[in-house]
């Protein structure tokens, strides 16, 4: 399967985790409908008019968006924060087996990587037991090898039936989730390092940064670019080929939200309230945004085609801990639009189409759509909101 129009199959929709829908949605997004799952951490992905996600109570569904129903749901059993991954009908959904209950060591080794059916109701093919939890999101390199991080400290790459091929032991905890471009991946960790590995896990080359690393990597082809902040508030540009550094820009406050990319420009969120736009050349700032609290979420960028003529400026979307989600033009940084949910909102939203969904930790998932859609589709706002919990 692979990533169009029609598909968000990962954490920031692409391998290179660019957060960048290749279409264009209206300035202002109507509320189509909303559905009470659990508490989220986890960003959606959708396929073929099913949207996936997960909660942190051990819950995973799937939803269909046009008859607005519960397809099916799976008990997993321990928290689940990090994003679902969708590869060839085999969901991957990774264990944070300490994230509510304070376990110790012992108990917390009990996390697992699981292999769901989607066309058998999420009946489990495989599973692997993994030593420590994951907030990291898994990411199928060369269609053929699931890498994931860990928080003990270790890389992990599977075959897609679940033996584990290499692992890579960092000097710190993973929280940051790996990136590829096909024949190289890319990951960072807590102790301050961003690491390139070829396929069969041997190190291309490691870079040492200021700041522990816990936003997953960003990669821009047309000028073999990575893009990366830490937590000590820096956003670093840096050469995919050796780690060398080509620019960075301080922010002052820790960086966890992933870049977007959008032809000449990044964008990202930052705890110190901001949203931020960068020259990806030079690290010269266009534009922040203020909102009114922290900004991990990671944003989506939409935007047509350099060939098509509608010059209608592309539009960012992204949640904060402030409990909105937030609409800006990416040439502008201009408010278009704001809407209000009940609590704050760490995950990333997902874009399939003409719906934008977004989940938060008020334990609603949020589905969007255009404006000028909405003749066509009846919106169920007058239906009461489902509880599945």
């Amino acid at each position: 399967m692979n990533n169009n129009e029609n598909s968000w199959l990962i954490f920031r929709g692409n391998e290179a985790r660019s957060g960048i829908f290749p279409e264009q949605l209206t300035r202002e997004l109507s509320l189509f409908w909303v559905i009470e799952l659990g508490p989220m951490i986890s960003s959606a992905i959708a396929h073929n008019g099913i949207v996936y996600n997960s909660t942190i109570t051990g819950r995973i569904f799937a939803i269909d968006v046009y008859r607005k129903k519960i397809n099916w749901q799976k008990e997993i059993g321990s928290p689940l924060v990090s994003s679902l991954l969708l590869h060839d009908n085999l969901l991957i959904s990774c264990t944070f087996n300490s994230w509510i209950t304070n376990t110790n060591s012992k108990s917390s080794a009990r996390n697992f990587i699981y292999a769901l059916d989607i066309n058998n109701e999420g009946k489990k093919k495989w599973n692997v037991q993994i030593t420590g939890d994951m907030f990291s999101s898994p990411c199928v390199c060369n269609g053929n090898i699931l890498v994931i991080g860990s928080l003990d400290s270790t890389i992990y790459a599977l075959d897609l039936m679940g033996n584990i091929l290499w692992t890579f032991n960092t000097g710190g905890s993973i929280w940051s989730s790996p990136a590829t471009n096909n024949h190289d991946i890319f990951i960072g960790s807590d102790d301050c390092c961003i690491y390139s590995f070829d396929l069969n896990g041997n190190l291309n080359w490691k870079s040492m940064l200021e700041g522990k690393i816990r936003a997953t990597p960003c990669l821009m082809k047309s000028t073999n670019s990575l893009f990366i902040g830490t937590h000590n508030g820096i956003m670093y540009c840096l050469n995919q080929s050796d780690g060398s550094i080509k620019w960075k820009y301080e922010t002052g406050k820790p960086i966890l939200s992933s870049v977007a990319i959008s032809k000449d420009h990044i964008f990202f969120g930052c705890s110190d309230k901001k949203i931020y736009s960068l020259n990806s050349t030079n690290g010269s700032i266009k534009w922040k945004y203020e909102t009114g609290d922290k900004v991990w979420s990671s944003p989506v960028v939409t935007q047509k085609n350099d060939d098509d003529n509608d010059k209608e400026e592309g539009m960012l979307y992204v949640g904060s801990l402030d409990s909105h989600i937030y609409g800006l033009g990416i040439e502008s940084g201009r408010l278009n639009w704001k809407f209000p949910t009940m609590d704050g909102i760490e995950s990333s939203p997902c874009i399939v189409k003409n719906k934008l969904f977004i989940s938060s930790k008020d334990g609603l998932l949020y589905c969007f759509s255009n404006q000028q859609k909405m003749d066509n589709e009846k919106s169920i706002l007058n239906v009461p909101i489902r509880k599945c919990f």
